[in-house]
């Protein structure tokens, strides 16, 4: 399957803002294969064993051993001329000018893990989602079926809304945060009229605090209203509630997560899809809810 929307909204996110971090440096890529079925998987194990071609996997597909089966990877291919014969369709897996690697230490720099690296049939097309390292043991100890880790998945966050077009309250999800709000990272902020809309001619300036009303994307974007209109998402960092809990927003709409971290003097743990850890999320055992 070729549909990104089919994994993990996190991998969605960041494979977004990837492929647009890849065009700025001149290296046009698509997403192929995502998520895949157990037939899928096992025609791919088979190739090179009991059919013609060279191994690419030793994933079996009946036990669910690709990242594929998770949600949690992706692979790609270069839209480019690398080999300047005025032709791309044969340039889709060319690294001889080592492009997948270029646009891989970009995805890396965004939270994602290579199959580039990994010594047992490299995968260099290969790009996940690292939470649960680089098999699927993990995966399949704590929640036996894709099934059941899919139900832990968090909802994306809203679909796209026109430009210069009043959102309706279906595009916006709420969100609000401290007493401080979120800080301006931009030396200029433009405040617009709607997300990705007209200059309203009022700015933020660096360091300065704003309170969060809203937020949404438009056109893959991430914009957030304040109460003087709204605000590119990339260029403000602080907490933010959404939903009854907390997430901690860093600048390029990017956020903490797997980690325990320092904030303002405080420690703070955060789960792998980036809500802060309360107390009333630890069971007994220690396994986070």
């Amino acid at each position: 399957m070729r549909d990104i929307t089919l994994c993990h909204p996190r991998l969605q996110r960041i494979a977004s803002a990837w492929i647009k971090a890849c065009a700025t440096e001149g290296i046009t890529i698509a997403i192929g294969e995502t998520l895949r079925t157990v037939a899928e998987q096992d025609a791919l194990y088979a190739q090179g064993r009991t059919k013609p071609g060279n191994i690419v996997t030793n994933a079996k597909g009946s036990s669910y051993s690709s990242q594929h089966q998770w949600g949690i990877a992706f692979d790609f291919y270069l839209k480019m001329d690398v080999d300047g014969d005025s032709s791309m369709s044969d340039d889709a897996y060319n690294d001889s000018t080592g492009m997948f690697k270029k646009a891989a230490e970009l995805a890396k720099a965004l939270g994602l893990a290579w199959g580039g690296d990994w010594r047992s049939i490299a995968d260099k097309p290969h790009l996940y989602l690292p939470d649960w390292g680089s098999a699927t043991n993990i995966l399949k100890q704590r929640y036996g079926t894709f099934e059941a880790f899919k139900k832990t998945w968090p909802k994306m966050d809203v679909a796209p809304v026109k430009a210069d077009s009043d959102a309706g309250a279906a595009d916006l999800k709420d969100i609000k945060s401290g007493a401080h709000g979120l800080s301006v990272t931009a030396s200029s902020l433009i405040i617009r009229t709607a997300p990705a809309g007209s200059d309203s001619g009022k700015r933020y300036t660096k360091d300065q605090r704003v309170q969060p009303i809203n937020k949404c994307f438009a056109d893959g974007d991430p914009w957030i209203q304040t109460a003087d209109g709204w605000v590119s998402g990339k260029y403000l960092t602080g907490w933010v509630c959404q939903d009854g809990r907390w997430w901690y927003l860093l600048s390029g709409y990017t956020y903490r997560h797997d980690a325990v971290c320092q904030i303002d003097g405080q420690a703070y743990a955060f789960d792998s899809d980036g809500w802060m850890i309360t107390a009333d999320r630890i069971a007994e055992d220690g396994h986070i809810r």
